[in-house]
């Protein structure tokens, strides 16, 4: 009898380890979620630098092609002497104003300040051209005796000795300031400019998707350790509930059915549960005998 009392309250109480495995496996899951939180904002700042990456980069592009239409109404204007030309050049200056725009879009989206001072460097050397190109303007103008053209170009005056010049030695000028060396020295300058701050954005994009691919095999990492620990613990709780539960009631079954003593094993609620069985056969065995 003492023998019984001791088993009965011997062994692993399955209770506590099934409350033991919920909250490590609760903690767990938690852990797994916060790392899943982790990756997911790593992969939206990913997606936010690229975002501004494109938007940026389009914003460079823009300046270049705005200076290059520019460059283009004003050397037709030079060469055919068509108003339409003016025309076309000052709706993109003063109207669409897309050079003025993508400074703008660089201030919005955050961009680095070096890369904003190499763009705005660039419209800095696009707006000098600007003056050189007026003047090639006015020079056809003159040449032509043209009436009706922008008001901007009214303030232009030619100097003294172009005023002298023939109409063709006006339009030849003309179209050496727009096409000589010297102008496309300077937009030589532009482009120098604007590949600088694309190259600025192209190291910032760099060293973004490294640090964030870092973060996010990190964060993978951590991931895959989780689900290790999982399986492990997944593993344990089949092997614990086998060993605890399974096993010992599939041998009680086996011993009642043959009418013999069950082993007292397994968790301390199947011990308690044989320990009761066995006295319950052993007392009823007794009034058997007794009878």
């Amino acid at each position: 009898m003492k023998n019984t009392k001791t088993n009965s309250g011997a062994g692993i109480s399955i209770k506590v380890v099934h409350a033991a495995m919920l909250v490590l496996g609760v903690l767990l899951i938690l852990l797994l979620f916060f790392s899943m939180y982790k990756n997911t904002n790593v992969f939206s700042r990913l997606n936010k630098e690229t975002g501004n990456y494109i938007v940026r980069q389009k914003a460079a592009h823009d300046l270049m092609e705005a200076s290059d239409y520019l460059t283009e109404m004003t050397q037709r204007f030079t060469l055919e002497g068509d108003t339409q030309y003016l025309d076309n050049y000052f709706e993109e200056a003063f109207g669409n104003k897309r050079r003025e725009a993508s400074i703008t879009t660089m201030a919005e989206n955050e961009a680095e300040q070096t890369m904003v001072s190499q763009i705005q460097e660039a419209l800095n050397e696009s707006n000098t051209l600007m003056y050189r190109e007026y003047y090639a303007m006015k020079l056809v103008i003159d040449a032509k005796e043209i009436k009706n053209y922008p008001d901007k170009l009214r303030g232009v005056e030619l100097k003294p000795e172009d005023m002298n010049l023939s109409a063709e030695e006006k339009m030849d000028l003309a179209q050496k300031m727009v096409m000589g060396t010297e102008y496309y020295a300077q937009k030589e300058r532009i482009r120098n400019d604007l590949k600088a701050g694309l190259n600025t954005l192209d190291n910032m994009m760099a060293s973004a998707r490294t640090e964030t691919t870092a973060q996010l095999n990190s964060e993978m990492n951590t991931v895959r350790i989780f689900i290790i620990i999982v399986s492990v613990l997944l593993l344990i709780i089949i092997g614990l509930s086998a060993f605890l539960g399974t096993i010992p009631l599939i041998r009680a079954a086996k011993c009642a059915q043959n009418g013999e003593t069950v082993p007292v094993i397994g968790a301390k609620e199947f011990r308690y549960l044989a320990n009761s069985y066995n006295k319950l056969t052993g007392a009823k065995e007794k009034d058997e005998d007794d009878d």
